[in-house]
């Protein structure tokens, strides 16, 4: 491994229970595999799953997504959104934020995860509890690198469609990782599409959706020709970060 940790971002995966049924047109089962076929070329350390895995919240499609990933061999690190359901998420796929937050170590490298999912809202939120433990983690772990993951949004990306669903009052969040000049980046799913840009140093990362992808800047949701999707990062041993995306 050369000492760098290699990661696939798998998000907005959409998966019903029913594997005929379509998503925006496309069968995401099919979308996925595509891409899952790509990734296996890469050979991926482990897959960051940013929430949505599922369109329904169904044990089926989570158990069908634990199916899909299994070949690649390597540990999934999973998070809820807004169509998942956050507890089933976590049965299935342990460690999986509900209400607090997921930590793993990775070489000189740690990933948060939080859960910003809110029942039955596209809008994010991150509870009062996860963001006191997101505090006291970044306080005790001020000197290792650090990523920190979660469905919505914090900032707009200027996609009118999605930007009325991100995460509802970011600004104690994004304080908080101001603060915290070890995080490298912010890396997020749902709104289905690349998106990359800087905030007082750290980076600031939308992955793109293994269903179906929409054109940035779009009032209403558009469909994109580039197809399923998946942004890699790269975490090496000196602290630095790479990254790009795999079409």
């Amino acid at each position: 491994m050369s000492g760098a940790v290699l990661i696939a971002q798998v998000t907005d995966c959409h998966l019903p229970a029913d594997q005929r049924q379509p998503y925006r047109g496309i069968n995401p089962y099919q979308n996925l595999k595509s891409l899952l076929t790509r990734l296996c070329r890469i050979k991926p350390d482990l897959i960051l799953a940013t929430g949505d895995l599922s369109e329904d919240g169904s044990p089926e499609s989570y158990r069908a997504l634990q199916d899909l990933l299994r070949p690649l061999g390597v540990p999934v690190l999973a998070l809820p959104g807004n169509h998942d359901d956050a507890h089933v998420l976590a049965e299935i796929f342990p460690g999986s934020p509900v209400d607090g937050i997921g930590v793993s170590e990775h070489g000189a490298w740690k990933i948060v995860r939080l859960n910003s999912s809110l029942p039955g809202r596209p809008e994010g939120h991150v509870s009062e509890t996860t963001m006191e433990q997101l505090e006291g983690f970044l306080q005790k772990h001020d000197q290792c690198p650090l990523i920190i993951t979660l469905h919505h949004q914090p900032v707009h990306i200027g996609s009118p469609w999605i930007d009325k669903y991100a995460l509802l009052e970011p600004d104690v969040f994004l304080e908080l990782i101001d603060r915290s000049t070890n995080v490298q980046a912010v890396v997020w799913g749902h709104v289905h599409q690349v998106f990359e840009a800087e905030r007082n140093g750290t980076l600031m990362l939308g992955g793109p959706s293994s269903a179906v992808n929409g054109i940035p800047g779009a009032q209403k949701f558009t469909p994109d020709n580039i197809g399923p999707a998946s942004r890699w990062l790269k975490l090496k041993q000196d602290k630095t970060l790479l990254t790009g995306v795999i079409r």
